[in-house]
């Protein structure tokens, strides 16, 4: 708590400063003192008071008799001038009646708080306590705020997608948010640099685009991370890419977006979808992944279980999301058709993450979906690689974060 005390009477302030000393033992005082209005505005040039504590009637210059409104035009021309560092609280304190009756009115618009001063009382201590109180609490509640802030949130759909970041090799803990039923798990990771990231992990309640939303709006609002990422598995083009490769959504669309036309005999689906890009910044991140063989080997080689028979390849590339699974690889191909012929991966999220982390609030977060190809959108939809998949995307988002600085 770091304090400036405008009190021309020397025995008052050190009443002052004793009292809340006291009182307030659990603050960390840091408190200056100023015993004319010209001292304390030299002070708030250069320096930023959680709190003043103002005498009304002080002298505007050293050796200058008390001006009973010293203190108010004071506080007023801190108040109107940029060259002053505005303080946090300011409490008007008067031993004088009659300043105290006329200038209550002077604090009120700053909804700020003047305390009359009655030397064989302590009533005034009481009420000066209990407002340093409620600042120290205030301040405490901002910094649990800030503390929560993080460089990642990582966001899935279903239980073994969870667990596959979950063993990334990072210490994952809970991290629970009052009034909030999503489970969260939170981390530090240590970049190729030497510094150390912190990330956040969440699974949304259900599969879907607006579940995701909603869980990335959520974690947006409430950690404001700089990259929000969505891990795990989805369909792939079998043309174009094999199971376990990674895919990197540019652009990502809902391919449900149009219109039907028609009557009960025949309907048209017109298809008017709206394509989200990757930042500049993430797309280069990717690249270099793209590029690193090394790396997409250790993706390969950490798996113990059933895999391919070789490394993921990383593609980046259009990726489009719906409503329900897709096990119909004629649907996929009209998608292609109609909507994009180098469509390269499907799954029922994406455009979700997306379009949820583009409208929050200023400073928004980059986003990226990486997933892994589990299968080929067709009837067989075995689950012959889904655990490697679903490993090998959460370990490309580590490697992203830990070797590329994402």
């Amino acid at each position: 708590m770091r304090m400036l005390l405008v009190e021309d009477n020397p025995e008052k302030a050190q009443r002052v400063i004793a009292g809340l000393q006291d009182e307030v033992s659990e603050a960390q005082w840091q408190i200056d003192q100023a015993a004319d209005a010209n001292s304390a505005k030299r002070m708030l040039r250069n320096q930023y008071y959680d709190l003043i504590v103002l005498d009304i009637a002080i002298p505007l210059r050293a050796s200058e008799q008390a001006d009973p409104t010293g203190g108010i035009k004071l506080y007023q021309e801190v108040l109107a001038r940029d060259i002053y560092r505005r303080p946090g609280h300011v409490i008007g304190l008067t031993a004088l009646a009659d300043v105290y009756e006329s200038s209550g009115s002077a604090f009120d618009p700053e909804m700020w708080s003047l305390i009359f001063f009655e030397g064989g009382s302590e009533v005034w201590l009481d009420r000066l306590a209990t407002k340093v109180r409620h600042i120290i609490s205030a301040e405490r509640a901002r910094t649990a705020v800030r503390a929560t802030n993080v460089d990642i949130a990582i966001v899935v759909a279903v239980p073994d997608e969870l667990d596959q970041v979950k063993r990334n090799g990072w210490s994952w803990r809970p991290h629970e948010i009052a009034g909030d039923a999503t489970v969260y798990f939170r981390a530090d990771f240590t970049r190729h640099d030497g510094t150390t990231g912190t990330a956040i992990l969440a699974r949304a309640p259900l599969m879907g685009m607006s579940a995701a939303a909603i869980l990335v709006t959520k974690v947006g609002l409430l950690f404001k991370p700089r990259t929000i990422v969505m891990c795990g598995i989805c369909a792939g083009d079998s043309n174009q890419v094999s199971l376990g490769d990674l895919i990197v959504a540019n652009p990502a669309w809902d391919y449900g977006s149009g219109k039907h036309v028609g009557d009960e005999t025949e309907d048209k689906f017109e298809p008017a979808p709206y394509q989200l890009p990757l930042s500049t910044r993430v797309r280069g991140l990717a690249e270099r992944l793209e590029a690193d063989a090394g790396a997409l080997d250790a993706i390969w080689g950490a798996f113990p279980g059933q895999k391919p028979t070789a490394r993921p390849r990383l593609h980046i590339g259009p990726f489009a999301s719906g409503a329900a699974v897709l096990a119909n690889r004629s649907l996929f191909t009209a998608i292609q058709d109609q909507q994009h012929r180098k469509l390269l991966g499907i799954d029922m999220e994406a455009y979700g993450v997306m379009a949820a982390a583009t409208e929050l609030l200023y400073p928004q977060p980059d986003v990226l979906v990486l997933k892994s190809v589990s299968d080929f959108a067709d009837s067989d939809k075995g689950d012959s690689v889904r655990h490697y998949a679903a490993h090998a995307s959460a370990r490309a988002v580590t490697t992203l974060c830990q070797s590329f600085g994402l």
